[in-house]
C-alpha cells in the first residue's frame, strides 16, 4: 500500500489495477494528465496475477499471449514485450470419444489425422481461406451458425467448434458471435500464440514500471467505494484501506476512509464494478451489468518432477469442451527439471456449475495422456470456476463492435475499460484496445463547466 501523502485532487482517477487499468493509466499520463490508479489488492494485476505454488508460477489459468495481438503490439511499443516461446502445437492431439488423432497443423497432418476421416476437404478449403476472411462479415452469426456455414455438419465442423473454444476461451456457441473466434484463428496461423517465462506478472510489472516512470500514482490497497459528481463538474470519490490481498477476492475493508476529486474516471473493472460505482451518474451501466455473460473455466494445474519428455504435449477435447497443455519447461514457470500442465474445462454459460464434474473431465483428458501423473505429480491444485472474459460479444447486439464503448452515454467525464469493452480484440487484446482508448478519451475530455453559483 501506497503511505505516501498524495494529492487529494487529479486529472484522471482510474478504478482498478489490472491491464486495462494500468494501460488506460499509462495513456493518460502520456498525454501529460495527471493520474491516480486505485486497486483494492495488495498488489496490481488482476485476472493477470501469478502466484508461486510449490515451486511453480501459476497464472490465473491457461494463458497464451497472441503474438500479432494488440497486448503484444503495446507492449513493443513501450519497449517492454515479453520474452515466451512458442508451443509445438504440431505435436498435439486431437480426442474425440475413442478416437484421437494428430492436431493439424499443417496440410500432410491435415490429409492423415483420423479426427477428419471422411471430411478433409471442409477443413481444407477453410484453412486455405482464413485469412481472406473479415470476421465482421461474422459479427450477427453465432458460433454455431458460422461453424455449420463454414464446416457444414460433418467431423471438419466438429473439430472448427472446439477451435473456437480454444482461441476464444468461450463454450456458449449458441449465442456467442462469431467474429471474435475468427479474429483469433487468424491470429492463431499467423504469428501464433506464446507462452510467457515468468507468467503473466512480467506484463504487470512492466506495464506498472511504465506507469510510475510517466508519474502515475499507484494507490494499491486502497478500494473506491463511492463515485459521485460534484457541483463543478467533477467527480468525487470515497475510498476506504482494504485487506484484500494478492491471493484472494474477498471484499473486505477496516473502514479507514478517505477521498479524492478527479475531472474524469475511468472504471477499468467489470460491467458489475462500473454499474455499483457509476450506477447513479450512469443508469445505463446497470444494463451492461444485467446483459453481461462471462466466460468462465475450471483449471488443474499439475507440476511433475520430470520434463514430460515422450508425453503428448497438448490435446485438444473435441466430444467434450476440455483442453490440456504443458506450460513449462516450454515457458520458465517450474523449477528445473521439473513440467507444469494446465488441464482446463471450458464451462457453458447455460450450466450450473459442477466442480466435481469439471475435475473428473480435467482428470479424464490427463489420465488418457498420462495415466501415472499421480505418482510424478509433486503439485496439484483445481479451480473450479475462473473466469476468463466479463461477457462475451453476442450476435444478437452484432458482436465485438456491439459492446460498450469507452466513454459512458450520457455521463460527463465517465469512461469504462476491460474485456467487455470496445470493438477490439477478446482475452487480454481487449482489455489493451479498451484501456488505452478510455485513457486517450479521459486526457482529452474537458471539465464541465461549474454549475452557476456553485464552487470552484
Amino acid at each position: 500500500m501506497n503511505l505516501n501523502p498524495s494529492p487529494s485532487t487529479c486529472d484522471v482517477a482510474i478504478v482498478g489495477g489490472g491491464i486495462a487499468g494500468l494501460a488506460a493509466a499509462i495513456e493518460a499520463a502520456g498525454a501529460g494528465r495527471g493520474v491516480t490508479l486505485f486497486d483494492a489488492r495488495s498488489t496490481l494485476g488482476g485476472r493477470a496475477r501469478t502466484h508461486t505454488r510449490d515451486g511453480y508460477l501459476l497464472n490465473e489459468g491457461a494463458h497464451a499471449l497472441y503474438v500479432d495481438g494488440a497486448a503484444n503490439a503495446f507492449l513493443r511499443e513501450l519497449g517492454c514485450e515479453p520474452a515466451g516461446v512458442t508451443p509445438d502445437a504440431g505435436r498435439g492431439i486431437g480426442v474425440d470419444g475413442s478416437l484421437e488423432g494428430r492436431f493439424p497443423t499443417t496440410p500432410w497432418a491435415l490429409l492423415r489425422t483420423p479426427l477428419l476421416r471422411g471430411d478433409r476437404l471442409a477443413m481444407g478449403k477453410l484453412f486455405a481461406r482464413l485469412g481472406k476472411l473479415d470476421p465482421a462479415d461474422f459479427a450477427d452469426r453465432t458460433v454455431e451458425q458460422a461453424v455449420h456455414d463454414l464446416l457444414g455438419t460433418g467431423r471438419a465442423a466438429r473439430l472448427g467448434a472446439a477451435l473456437f473454444r480454444l482461441s476464444t476461451y468461450s463454450n456458449s456457441p449458441a449465442t456467442t458471435s462469431a467474429d471474435a473466434g475468427i479474429r483469433q484463428l487468424q491470429m492463431s496461423v499467423d504469428g501464433g500464440v506464446r507462452y510467457l517465462h515468468g507468467g503473466w506478472q512480467t506484463i504487470v510489472n512492466s506495464l506498472a514500471h511504465v506507469a510510475r516512470t510517466r508519474g502515475v500514482d499507484i494507490r494499491t490497497g486502497v478500494k473506491v467505494t463511492e463515485v459521485a459528481p460534484t457541483d463543478d463538474g467533477r467527480h468525487h470519490l470515497r475510498t476506504t484501506t482494504s485487506t484484500t490481498t494478492n491471493e484472494s477476492d474477498d471484499d473486505d475493508t477496516n473502514g479507514n476512509t478517505t477521498s479524492i476529486t478527479a475531472d474524469n474516471v475511468v472504471v477499468a473493472g467489470t460491467p458489475q464494478l462500473a454499474a455499483t460505482l457509476l450506477g447513479d451518474s450512469a443508469p445505463v451501466t446497470r444494463q451492461w451489468a444485467a446483459d453481461a455473460t462471462p466466460a468462465a473455466v475450471a483449471c488443474l494445474d499439475v507440476g511433475v518432477s520430470d520434463d514430460w519428455r515422450g508425453h503428448v504435449p497438448f490435446a485438444l477435447g473435441i466430444d467434450t469442451p476440455t483442453y490440456l497443455s504443458v506450460h513449462a519447461p516450454v515457458a520458465d514457470l517450474a523449477p528445473s527439471g521439473h513440467s507444469l500442465i494446465h488441464v482446463m474445462h471450458y464451462l457453458p454459460a447455460s450450466d450450473t456449475p459442477d466442480a466435481d464434474r469439471s475435475r473428473a473431465m480435467c482428470d479424464a483428458l490427463l489420465d488418457r495422456v498420462r495415466p501415472n501423473w499421480r505418482q510424478v505429480a509433486d503439485h496439484v491444485s483445481f479451480r473450479p470456476h475462473l473466469v476468463a472474459a466479463s461477457d462475451q460479444p453476442r450476435a444478437t447486439s452484432n458482436g465485438l463492435a456491439g459492446r460498450p464503448p469507452v466513454t459512458v452515454p450520457d455521463a460527463h467525464g465517465l469512461f469504462v475499460a476491460g474485456d467487455w469493452v470496445g470493438p477490439e480484440g477478446s482475452l487480454v487484446d481487449a482489455p489493451i484496445a479498451s484501456g488505452r482508448a478510455a485513457g486517450r478519451a479521459a486526457a482529452q475530455h474537458a471539465r464541465a463547466p461549474a454549475a452557476a453559483g456553485s464552487r470552484s
